[in-house]
């Protein structure tokens, strides 16, 4: 047994030397752990045809249990004669009904008075009541029928020559009519009574013109009372039922694999897996190969589960036909329909959608078996005569061609039919439409049809090559249909050389339509094509810097001489070799706006995703970025959303080709299919969304995607364990990642990036959802994973960023607005600093220290609340005298002062005051430290924001206050005052979902030197000059109005009227309100008018502030 191990160990080990081998096994093993832990569906699968045979055979016996009732069906020695009655009457008939108007008997010739006497005697003796309807000729009666079908149930045409009667025709419709499960026969329904009874008023008309005595008598007392009684016979053996209706049974059965397959390719790739496997380095072979060895897996098991479901339940079609002409039936159906299943799914997006085309396949295929039982198309007429169209159209589709062949094996297992030999696949089908030419058989040993156009074994063919041929079409439109981002090859990639030798292009081409967009850019001419991305106002100088760099190594890369595009040369003359991981030239990414014409193309089809039938302008999502990040280096990319941060990595990841420019990643062009494959093979990449199988636990996963990336078969295992403990999922390593919560997922998701040592991770937002431990266990694998390697971070998190980025990058509108260390930006974008002063209860100490410099209170009162407010209350007036600050923040054991960069100078001497007074002012503790990140952030979003507004002409955001009044405040305000009331408001900004500035709350701006709880703070009405702010001065003073100012609500922006803007005083504002227009004062100056807005209640500080 050790022996036989080493041997297959060795086997696998050799196979798994060739990628595309390892990757198809383990894609073949994520399918079937994939279908075991579905197992309900997987049994439903085996089991279908059963349950299908077995409401087959319920039929098959409830058509027997009806059939039995009928004589034709049974051994007759003894048959019994059966009574003709009179005349039915018209609507009894099964396709008349008491719904139409309708008449029973037509005749002629009429008028004519022997005829007519005979007819008119017909009606009148009839037991019930008919009526009858002469016409002039034969003519006219045949006219008749053909105008008013259904109309009339029989005719009668008398013969005569001169004024002789020679004999009579009787015409029905011989139609055999069924209806809800009933038979009317028509010789029985109407054409002997009809003949009875004429037949009968003949005999009296002559009786009662033979001139005897008593002939009257005799012709009313006539009577004609004919039965008919069949012939003893055997019972008439029929066509095998089951051959009718097993093939659409058969083929309902199979359909819960067609569904349950569609259902999950398409649940792949709407989730994503399909591509996260992609960016790992998953190849597109073994992907599809896996998928096709997969079901001709299932396929064979569910074809010997339905021969062997049919042998058990003892059905003629299954006991005398071959095993295996109805196994390779079921079987290649069965291929051919996964490899359907497989091509439609390359047109949805939706899992939800591909459950209900399912359905829809399902409903037609039932419908156009029923046609095929009907030989349409496949009889000679259609075959042989008719358009081949319909023949081809109807092979193309799998249910058909097994319609067909249940046909056939029904038709030879009819009565005590022999059934058909797997040697008889062909030769029984002949196509032989003489009598006499047909050659003579045995029929008891052998089966033969001479109107047979299409045999077992051309459908066995034809399925073949439905299957190979769909397999290949869903190959191509695959690659052809746009994916879930959009992106598609086109549909002559086929021939494009590249496409099958990646490795020949090479990245200088790309990399030379860079440079040369260069020039025709600064030109405002074209770049990528024609596209230009919008120019940013006042680039910053860090930014500007890392971009001229980079084009300078452009140029060098571009250069013609001998290994200009070696990694490793490129660097300054005499100067330390260039160390970049990755290289970004010029990186751009524009997204069509659409034309308002919903449907127009693949990416507007109901069954890929819904569309707006909007129209929307081209979005550039990236607006030409140039950086750089080294080797060992954790480059850190901020952004609000929709800044282009996920954009950039998907771009540099392949997951999206980019508009314009290029991007190297270790030597390797993006561009490049080859280039792009030789990367992903050293790449590891955490999504921003979890992109997980909910059935596989997480030792799986790591295995899986480890097998993918090419590590060692004997090396994946160890791998998996250590990064598992590095994640802290040891303990739910067996656990399905369905069960996992949301941090879970992340640390799998990291596990998964950081598997095979890659040369380059990306991480996008990998600690979204984690707790503030598991945060922490991420951090250091994080850090300890830099070493040796260049890693890509985004994130929301300041905190994140400030500690493990080497560098920061800050994104907006889709370009690098600040680029450098954390520091570097604090220093350069952050608002200044914050001073955090603590002041506490005093200790002994405290008090000593307080007694020493002179005040603070007495020992027994500085523990107080009241010691505390007032000492509180003495560092705001030391802040307030000093530096003319309030507190930005306040806690229970802080107030936090945010000192502008402009008081800088006034800092070192501010501190030292600070520090001897520290005693007398109760202080416990000052801190001070640089603007945190998350300022810089909102100031670089805020000002792009700005950017954005100038450039699409809004210049107000509408808000709701707290009192319930509307104002239009600037964007980017800190400071607003109401332009009736005068109030002043403080506004604080933030980004929303997709990144745009909103207000996330105002609040009553505090004044100058004000202690406690803010308070309502008053604007006066310009006098006609702006006063400075200051102490002693008002808080902000509004410029003087200007005339139409203020308009009505429904004239200004958004519904709102604007007022003149204040001129901020230090950033103070003013917001447009939607309430009354001022009134005039005595002298002419504009006064408060009231206003109209919700719950607006006159403060008594209005009155006392003109």
């Amino acid at each position: 047994m050790g022996a036989l191990e080493t041997c297959w160990g060795t086997v696998l080990d050799f196979l798994f030397t060739f990628r595309p081998v390892q990757q198809f096994l383990v894609l073949y093993r994520k399918n079937a752990l994939v279908a075991w832990r579905n197992r309900r569906a997987t049994v439903l699968r085996i089991l279908a045809p059963l349950l299908f045979l077995i409401l087959a055979l319920v039929i098959d016996r409830a058509i027997q249990a009806n059939q039995g009732a009928n004589s034709e069906f049974k051994d007759v020695t003894s048959p019994d004669a059966e009574a003709i009655g009179g005349i039915p009457q018209c609507w009894e008939d099964l396709y008349i009904g008491k719904r139409k108007s309708c008449i029973e008997v037509l005749y002629q010739p009429s008028p004519d008075p022997l005829v007519d006497t005979i007819m008119q005697a017909v009606a009148r003796n009839n037991p019930v009541p008919i009526t009858v309807q002469g016409m002039a000729n034969r003519t006219a009666v045949q006219s008749f029928l053909f105008k008013n079908p259904d109309y009339v149930i029989g005719a009668v045409h008398f013969e005569k020559t001169g004024s002789a009667l020679e004999g009579f025709i009787i015409q029905t419709n011989t139609t055999p009519k069924f209806f809800k499960g009933k038979y009317q026969h028509p010789n029985k329904f109407v054409q002997l009574p009809l003949q009875a009874a004429v037949h009968r008023e003949i005999a009296r008309y002559q009786l009662n013109n033979s001139g005897l005595a008593n002939a009257a008598s005799l012709a009313s007392s006539l009577s004609l009372e004919p039965s008919l009684k069949e012939f003893a016979h055997p019972a008439i053996a029929t066509r095998s039922v089951l051959g009718q209706v097993l093939g659409p049974f058969v083929f309902a059965a199979c359909m819960f694999s067609f569904v349950i397959q569609i259902g999950v390719v398409v649940a792949e790739k709407e989730l994503g897996l399909k591509q996260a496997m992609r960016t790992m380095g998953m190849v597109d072979s073994a992907y599809w190969l896996s998928w096709g060895v997969w079901e001709v897996t299932l396929a064979f098991f569910v074809a010997h589960s339905i021969c062997i479901y049919g042998l058990i339940l003892q059905f003629d079609l299954f006991l005398n036909n071959n095993y295996g002409l109805l196994f390779f039936l079921f079987f290649l159906f069965q291929l051919a329909m996964s490899s359907l299943a497989l091509l439609l799914a390359a047109f949805i997006r939706r899992t939800q959608v591909a459950v209900y085309l399912g359905f829809t396949i399902f409903i037609v295929g039932w419908i156009m078996q029923a046609v095929v039982l009907f030989n349409v198309p496949y009889s000679p007429d259609y075959f042989w005569v008719a358009n081949k169209a319909i023949t081809i159209i109807f092979t193309m589709l799998p249910w058909d061609l097994l319609a067909k062949g249940f046909s056939d094996l029904g038709a030879a297992t009819v009565g005590n039919g022999p059934g058909l030999k797997w040697s008889q696949r062909s030769s029984y089908c002949q196509y032989i439409p003489k009598v006499e030419d047909q050659p003579p058989y045995n029929r008891s040993t052998t089966y033969k049809d001479f109107e047979c156009v299409m045999s077992l074994n051309t459908i066995y063919g034809a399925l073949l090559a439905l299957w190979g041929g769909y397999f290949v079409l869903a190959v191509y439109c695959d690659n052809i249909v746009p994916n879930e981002f959009g992106v598609s090859k086109p549909f002559w990639y086929i021939f494009d050389p590249s496409y099958w030798f990646p490795g020949c292009v090479r990245s200088s081409s790309k990399l030379k339509q860079v440079q040369q967009s260069l020039a025709p850019r600064d030109g405002g001419a074209g770049w990528a094509g024609g596209a230009v991305p919008p120019p940013v106002a006042d680039l910053d100088e860090d930014v500007r810097a890392e971009e001229d760099k980079m084009k300078a190594l452009l140029q060098h890369r571009t250069g013609e001489g001998p290994g200009a595009l070696s990694l490793q040369e490129v660097g300054p003359p005499g100067g330390p070799r260039n160390s970049n991981a990755v290289e970004v030239f010029g990186l751009t990414k524009l997204y069509k706006g659409s034309s308002g014409c919903c449907g127009s193309s693949l990416k507007c089809c109901s069954a890929c995703d819904c569309c707006s039938c909007e129209k929307t302008d081209d979005f550039w999502a990236i607006r030409g970025s140039w950086f750089s990040i080294e080797q060992g280096q954790l480059f850190c990319l901020l952004g609000p959303n929709g800044a282009g941060k996920t954009t950039t990595i998907n771009c540099l990841t392949g997951a999206i080709p980019p508009t314009g420019g290029e991007a190297l990643v270790y030597e390797e062009p993006i561009s490049n299919a080859g280039g792009l494959d030789r990367i992903r093979a050293q790449m590891g990449v955490c999504p921003q969304f979890d992109i997980l199988w909910n059935e596989l636990n997480g030792a799986e996963h790591l295995s899986i995607y480890g097998h993918i990336k090419g590590l060692p078969r004997r090396k994946v295992a160890s791998n998996v364990s250590e990064l598992l403990e590095k994640v802290k999922l040891t303990y739910a390593a067996e656990q399905r990642a369905g069960s996992y919560s949301g941090g879970m997922k992340r640390r799998l998701s990291v596990a998964i990036a950081l598997l095979g040592d890659p040369r380059i991770v990306y991480l996008d937002e990998p600690t979204t959802g984690m707790d503030p431990i598991s945060r922490r266990y991420v951090w250091d694998i994080i850090q300890e994973a830099k070493t040796g390697r260049a890693i890509v971070l985004t994130t929301h998190s300041m905190e994140e960023a400030d500690i493990l980025g080497d560098r920061i990058a800050i994104m907006a509108r889709g370009k690098l607005r600040c680029v450098g260390t954390s520091l570097r930006l604090k220093q350069r974008f952050g608002s200044g600093y914050t001073l955090s002063v603590s002041v506490t209860a005093a200790t002994a100490t405290g008090r000593a220290a307080g007694a020493g410099g002179g005040g603070g209170g007495g020992p027994s009162e500085a523990g107080t609340p009241a010691g505390v407010e007032r000492r509180v209350a003495a560092v705001k007036r030391f802040f307030q005298d000093r530096l003319g600050l309030a507190p930005v923040d306040e806690s229970k054991a802080y107030m936090h002062f945010l000192i502008a960069r402009d008081k800088e100078p006034l800092l070192n001497a501010f501190l030292a005051e600070l520090e001897s007074q520290r005693g007398s002012l109760g202080i416990t503790d000052v801190q001070l430290s640089l603007t945190s990140l998350e300022e810089v952030f909102l100031n670089i979003a805020r000002k792009a924001e700005l950017e954005a507004a100038t450039a699409a002409g809004q210049a107000h955001v509408a808000h709701v206050m707290d009192d319930g009044s509307k104002l239009q405040i600037p964007i980017g305000a800190e400071m607003v005052a109401h332009p009736v009331t005068r109030v002043v408001y403080k506004v604080r900004w933030g980004t929303d979902e997709e990144g745009r500035l909103v207000i996330l709350d105002t609040s009553l701006a505090p004044p100058p030197g004000a202690d406690g709880a803010p308070q309502p703070v008053m604007v006066p009405p310009p006098t006609g000059a702006v006063m400075p702010y200051g102490p002693g001065a008002p808080y902000g003073v509004p410029p003087p109005p200007v005339p139409g100012a203020f308009v009505p609500a429904a004239a200004g922006p958004g519904g709102l009227p604007t007022a003149q803007p204040v001129v901020p005083s230090p950033a103070l504002a003013a917001g447009v309100y939607q309430g009354a227009r001022p009134s005039a004062g005595v002298q002419g100056e504009p006064q408060m008018g009231q206003p109209t807005y919700p719950g607006y209640n006159p403060s008594p500080m209005q009155s006392s502030n003109a």
